[in-house]
């Protein structure tokens, strides 16, 4: 274990502070580049190292799995461990809580994910089913459910607070819908994890004072960003101790679009008693001129809490600024300066081309091209997202839940094997009559309405998953997932 007290000694005088103020309600607001992950795994090690609290006693929640992964491993080259200590993002925490307790929500510990495009499968056989237009709707309605979780608003409570809306029947019906088949599926969407959570607490109150009870320390990274559920939980999880430090920087507030709420940084000494307000505004990342600039920018926002960055380094170069008329001007204009500075002796590999959106990068790609601009573009699809991951990973999700009818209908068809659309959906129709899954509905035979030949394709394809699921008991996830791929001749 390395000494906790020389790093804090590391620190400077505004970081100190908020790390060793552990009791009570604690908000940091922490400037782009101030040191807030160093403030805040230094803080978390003094908890451990130097008051003897339990790793187990501390929660840290943080924006993304990429920064909960780099605060697990700055603490364990300062703790050697952090084993049993909760460091995850808001949804993998509740993700931990509900396979502990679904059974009070009416759900069994193995349900399924829904990620996006299993959502908007799902709502697209709803509007099929109630006859309504995809091109004018499914947008604009696969939003409203995710803006309605992020309140906790089931779809008569979303009515009642939207009943002047434009299609509010229409919307409650595909709300209503989507609800049956995901608790028909044993399945959650993204939005579910932390609004579930909330209300498993709120109707399981000796339920929510266990984890209160368990987390002496509870501490949010980006807290800007956080929307009314998340702040909820914030409140539960810390209301045992009452000790919530919060890291956020109202300036960097970007996701109201996506439910964030701003008063939660803002009015955050109103929410919680005695709280106390810290600021970090040194800026260890960029030069004088930048932060000038920032600051100048940053004054104009409209209800933030006043702080103005700075930094001991030179001034730097300075800031040049162009307009394009779109993103080919763009495009050309960053391609000839590129073009002009490696005539003066850079190097290509001198340059990033940092941008908003995936699709502005083929305007780029074009211009790299013609100029004779090598280039790698990062970003893309995500691993997980690829569509050979995602079929293999259906196969995973319905021999662990066979209820899970998004996976068993993306299974059935890849490797293709005789099962179509009109077949699955015969079958699906049928298993909302019953009440069951397509799984399960099998058993129902010719009752179904399909052919005895289709039925036999359908019975060696649910024997098939049966076969996977008892093989991976006895061989676990890895060997499993090979069996699968040679025994579908997947890779063919």
């Amino acid at each position: 274990m390395r000494d906790v007290n020389e790093l804090i000694q590391k620190l400077n005088e505004e970081q100190i502070k908020p790390v060793l103020d552990t009791e009570g309600a604690v908000l940091v607001i922490a400037g782009a580049g101030s040191g807030k992950t160093r403030v805040l795994t230094t803080r978390i090690a003094h908890l451990v190292a130097n008051l003897n609290v339990k790793p187990e006693e501390i929660l840290a929640i943080t924006f993304t799995n990429k920064a909960a992964d780099e605060m697990k491993e700055r603490l364990t080259k300062i703790l050697d461990s952090v084993s049993g200590m909760w460091v995850s993002t808001i949804h993998s925490m509740c993700v931990k809580i509900l396979r502990q307790n679904a059974y009070y929500l009416g759900y069994d510990k193995y349900f399924t994910i829904y990620d996006e495009t299993d959502k908007e499968k799902v709502l697209k056989r709803i509007f099929t089913s109630l006859g309504l237009e995809q091109d004018k709707f499914l947008k604009s309605f696969k939003n409203l459910i995710s803006s309605a979780k992020n309140d906790c608003l089931d779809p008569d409570e979303f009515a009642l607070e939207n009943k002047h809306m434009n299609y509010i029947n229409q919307f409650v019906s595909v709300y209503k819908e989507y609800e049956k088949e995901l608790a028909r599926s044993n399945s959650m969407d993204f939005d579910d994890l932390l609004c579930k959570t909330y209300k498993l607490f709120l109707y399981n109150t000796e339920i929510a004072e266990s984890y209160a009870r368990q987390f002496k320390y509870v501490h949010i990274d980006e807290f800007q960003d956080t929307n009314t559920v998340q702040f909820n939980l914030a409140k539960i999880l810390s209301s045992y101790y009452n000790n919530l430090f919060v890291v956020g920087d109202d300036d960097q507030s970007i996701y109201s679009w996506r439910g964030a709420k701003i008063e939660n940084i803002l009015e955050f000494d109103k929410n919680f008693k005695n709280a106390k307000v810290y600021k970090l505004e040194r800026n260890y990342r960029s030069t004088k001129k930048i932060l000038d600039l920032a600051n100048c920018i940053i004054l104009n926002n409209t209800g933030r809490r006043g702080k103005e960055l700075w930094t001991d380094k030179t001034a730097g170069t300075g800031i040049e600024t162009f307009v394009g008329g779109d993103e080919n001007a763009e495009a050309s204009y960053v391609s000839m300066q590129i073009k002009s500075l490696v005539q003066r002796g850079y190097s290509y590999s001198d340059f990033a081309v940092f941008m908003r959106l995936n699709a502005i990068s083929r305007a780029f790609e074009q211009e790299f091209m013609k100029y004779g601009i090598p280039y790698k573009v990062y970003g893309g699809f995500r691993f997980f997202e690829r569509k050979e991951i995602k079929d293999l990973l259906s196969y995973l999700k319905i021999i662990n839940n066979v209820k899970d009818d998004e996976s068993f209908i993306r299974a059935a068809t890849t490797p293709k094997r005789g099962i179509g659309d009109k077949t699955l959906l015969t079958l699906k129709e049928f298993a909302v009559s019953k009440n069951c899954s397509i799984f399960e509905v099998i058993d129902y035979g010719l009752e179904s309405g399909l052919s005895s030949g289709t039925l036999s394709k359908l019975v060696n394809f649910k024997n098939m998953l049966i076969s996977f699921k008892e093989f991976e008991k006895e061989n676990g996830i890895l060997k499993v997932l090979n069996y699968i791929i040679d025994s579908t001749a997947f890779l063919l």
